[in-house]
């Protein structure tokens, strides 16, 4: 094969290439080629055959080298030709010889291949070779750090209704788009008082408009709804139907009660009580007996001047109940009115509703003038005694006494007429124990009426008895108490007469309303009612779903609170543990008992004792109390478990949706907060907790005082007893801390009651959270609820609280997100009247504003905060649970 020499000049890699196959020549038989003399023929420039030393000078001097260098490269290829030519056989250079190999000289002469190419190709192949290292990196790190799918972006959202009404009720005042952080209030409250303003119940309630009176205004609304929805005409004639219709009607129809026949109303009811010295010559006043008037005011309206009596459970096993007597009732909301720091123009609204209703009564304006001062100043007068009393430092107080030895305390109080009065069918003697609440105050009381002049004790009795006539009069007389409302509460529109009568009805019948709203009476009403509330998911109506989970919040929200007590090191071991097994001990009661309602004639006997009359509105007063008092006489009586249970929900002064009993030991929880969409099982369970959840926390705690009580009345060793004082009054110096002076100064001067609230309410939501954290806790892994004693495979998935699924609109938000933001909606407000009622609610309702406890709790409860990534405080008051 002829070769063009001429034309061939190989390159250094070409020599390369050249080595390693002359190397594999040398190796392999069947690729040589042998002649004549059996020696081996190379052909000289083939791409076989190792370049002579004319081609490699050529190519070394196309390549500009030195003379030195190609002086050099001439001897070695000299010495090679040699030792071919000597017959020696070169070393071929492998991987394991001592010589260089042949990929690390390909490798060298690559970078001087390189080397030789032109910068910008050179800069350009370099930066490609760096950017393919760096990608291979990048690939690395995103493998080795990619960040897992938030669980907002892979769980569906939740489309039921429930699901959707929770996510509307919170949107609907919220303002998402501020920062949590920095603009607090308006990103939880921010559209509050915007939709207030819209809403049909605008300047209907006085004072401060928040979450709680709103949730009333429903409830009140739903009520007036069902009540227009009840039969006119019952099918037997004294149906509790036909009772609620009656009184509401009647309520209603108060307009037509003029100005003539309130004023005749008003004297009958004056004269049934001895008279007042206003209308009869002062000889006639000498015959006045304060005591039979005292007697007759109490037994028959219950109304209590001086002191009060009730019926209360005892803090001795088993907690029956026992008559209570307790401080009466004033005027004014607060003690503290009647001090040197009250507000004037409280006071002077007070001094104008006394002369104005006197003048109404036909005095002349002199002498209404002083009858408002006589009263106001003799009112002063009982408190000053009040305090004297609990200043004292002997102090004997919750003491059962019998009411010989009362009588030898407090000789002018006509204490047992009064009870032998009021209890008709129970034998009440002087060895009749009763609990005293304070026996100083008692002793000041009989005291001050005993250096007391006739006349102020007669005022102060009639005034008692038409204080509580005026709201139910004519419009001249309702005016009188509208005019006094808005020197408390600010000046706006009065209530409308429906939302006033319902809650009438609310607070009168209370038993027959939740008996009716829970079992309708019309039986295809009660199937109908089932369908809809059968849940589409399998079978689990609205009912049973509520009460499974409340039975499952409960005992999560009780199981913290007994290792928050655990943690409380200011409270004495041994009290702690009594309140540990309170709370192990507890039951849960929702709703009116089934065996209740399914006895068709319980709720017509338990209201036999009601007779209202359809005449005057104002004449149910005293039917309603003769009802209320035969009640009180029942419980003196041994009763039945359902007795005691319909007794514990509503015989209180004020029922409330939730109560604690302290005879069974038992949460009781009435349907009511279903109807108004402030609780559903179906709703995010961070909702619930911060809604029902820190409610019933709330009602427990509030009830440690009485636990500690319990406990000392049981405690044999002396030295164990713990004063109620110890838990019920807070760290005012902590609680303190941060807020402006004027608010710190104001909230040391708080009533006991007001800071106490206050204290619960922070107690209460610390618990809620992280209960809220223990339950999704047991929920994630499956595990049951300590002591709720059912199957929480099945609970949990029947429930759907195993496919946390997200609701509309607060997508990004998690069950700790949630729950902060419900929570801080409880404490919204906005305030509706020229008057700064802030400063004076503490005093009128016992709880702190709204908007003090929105700081206070964003301030005091680190879990707030931090689930939203904002800074916290580290500060906690040492006595907070």
């Amino acid at each position: 094969m002829a070769l063009n020499q001429g034309k061939y000049k190989p390159t250094i890699c070409a020599i390369d290439e050249v080595d390693d196959r002359s190397y594999k020549l040398h190796t392999s038989q069947d690729d040589e080629r042998i002649d004549g003399h059996g020696s081996k023929q190379q052909i000289e420039g083939s791409e076989t055959a190792p370049l002579t030393t004319n081609q490699q000078k050529l190519h070394m001097e196309e390549a500009g080298l030195t003379p030195k260098e190609l002086e050099a490269a001439r001897k070695e290829a000299l010495s090679d030709d040699s030792a071919v030519g000597g017959g020696v056989t070169p070393t071929a250079n492998t991987p394991n010889s001592t010589h260089a190999s042949a990929n690390g000289l390909r490798g060298r002469r690559s970078f001087d291949a390189l080397m030789s190419l032109s910068r910008k190709r050179r800069i350009l192949y370099v930066a490609t070779a760096c950017l393919c290292a760096l990608l291979l990196v990048i690939i690395f790190m995103l493998l080795a750090f990619w960040p897992e799918v938030p669980f907002y972006m892979r769980a569906p959202l939740c489309l039921q209704r429930e699901c959707v009404e929770s996510s509307r009720q919170l949107l609907l005042w919220a303002n998402t788009s501020k920062s949590a952080c920095h603009e607090t209030y308006e990103w939880a409250c921010g559209n509050f008082a915007d939709e207030y303003a819209k809403g049909d119940y605008y300047v209907i309630k006085r004072g401060e408009w928040n979450y709680k009176t709103y949730n009333e205004y429903q409830e009140l609304n739903e009520l007036n709804r069902f009540i227009s929805m009840l039969p006119n005409v019952a099918e037997r004639a004294y149906s509790v139907e036909s009772t609620i219709s009656s009184l509401y009607r009647n309520c209603r129809d108060i307009d037509a009660l003029d100005k003539s026949q309130s004023d005749l109303l008003l004297k009958q009811a004056i004269k049934s009580v001895g008279g007042w010295q206003a209308f009869s010559a002062t000889n006639r006043l000498q015959n006045w007996e304060y005591k039979s008037a005292l007697k007759l005011l109490q037994a028959k309206f219950g109304i209590f001047p001086y002191y009060r009596v009730s019926v209360e459970n005892s803090y001795n096993m088993p907690y029956d109940y026992i008559i209570t007597l307790d401080e009466g009732q004033l005027g004014l909301p607060d003690k503290y009115f009647y001090g040197p720091d009250a507000d004037e123009e409280v006071v002077r609204g007070y001094k104008l509703l006394l002369r104005d209703f006197a003048i109404n009564m036909g005095m002349v304006s002199r002498e209404a003038d002083l009858f408002a001062d006589d009263i106001f100043y003799y009112e002063r007068r009982i408190v000053n005694h009040i305090d004297a009393a609990k200043g004292s430092g002997e102090r004997q107080q919750n003491k059962l006494l019998r009411l010989a030895e009362l009588k030898s305390i407090a000789p002018s109080l006509p204490i047992l007429e009064s009870l032998q009065a009021i209890f008709t069918n129970i034998r009440i003697t002087e060895e009749t124990e009763v609990l005293v609440r304070d026996v100083e105050v008692f002793h000041e009381l009989s005291t001050l009426i005993s250096t007391s002049d006739k006349k102020p004790i007669n005022n102060f009795i009639i005034w008692s008895l038409a204080r509580e006539m005026l709201p139910h009069l004519s419009k001249e007389y309702r005016t009188l108490a509208e005019h006094f409302d808005h020197t408390i509460y600010g000046r706006t529109a009065s209530y409308p007469r429906w939302l006033f009568c319902s809650r009438v009805v609310r607070d009168w019948v209370p038993f027959a309303v939740d008996a009716l709203q829970q079992q309708p009476p019309k039986q295809q009403f009660e199937a109908a009612s089932h369908s809809r509330m059968s849940d589409v998911n399998g079978g689990l109506n609205k009912t049973i779903g509520n009460e499974k989970f409340l039975q499952l919040m409960f005992y999560s929200l009780r199981n913290q609170l007994q290792d928050s007590l655990a943690q409380a090191s200011w409270l004495e071991p041994t009290a702690r543990r009594f309140l540990h097994k309170k709370l192990a001990e507890m039951r849960l009661q929702f709703g009116i008992p089934s065996e209740v309602l399914e006895q068709p004639d319980y709720i017509s006997n338990y209201y036999n004792d009601l007779l209202l009359s359809n005449l005057n509105f104002v004449e149910h007063l005293e039917s309603i109390w003769t009802f209320r008092r035969s009640r009180m006489e029942n419980k003196l009586k041994p009763l039945g478990m359902l007795d005691v249970i319909v007794s514990e929900m509503y015989t209180r002064d004020n029922p409330q949706p939730i109560a604690y009993s302290n005879k069974l030991n038992m949460l009781l929880i009435s349907r009511v907060l279903v109807s108004n969409n402030y609780y559903d099982y179906r709703y995010p369970v961070a909702v619930n907790f911060a809604r029902i959840g820190t409610d019933i926390l709330e009602t427990l705690i509030n009830n440690f005082p009485t636990f500690l009580l319990q406990f000392n009345a049981q405690s044999t060793d002396l030295s164990d007893a713990v004063p109620e004082i110890e838990y019920a009054q807070p760290d005012v110096s902590c609680l303190s801390a941060g807020q402006p002076p004027r608010l710190a100064h104001e909230l040391r001067s708080f009533s006991p009651e007001a800071l106490k609230s206050f204290h619960v309410t922070l107690s209460a939501a610390r618990t809620a959270a992280r209960a809220l954290t223990s339950f999704v806790t047991a929920i994630d892994a499956g595990s049951a609820i300590q002591g709720a004693g059912i199957d929480q495979a099945v609970t949990y998935e029947a429930l759907g609280l195993t496919r946390r699924l997200r609701v509309p609109g607060l997508r990004s938000y998690n069950e700790n997100e949630l729950f902060t933001l419900a929570y801080m909606q409880q404490h919204c407000s906005t305030t509706i009247a020229d008057k700064d009622y802030a400063r004076i609610k503490p005093h009128v309702e016992r709880q702190l504003a709204e908007r003090y406890l929105f700081n206070a709790t964003w301030q005091h409860i680190q879990f707030l905060p931090r689930s939203t990534n904002c800074a916290a405080s580290e500060v906690s008051c040492s006595n907070l649970l």
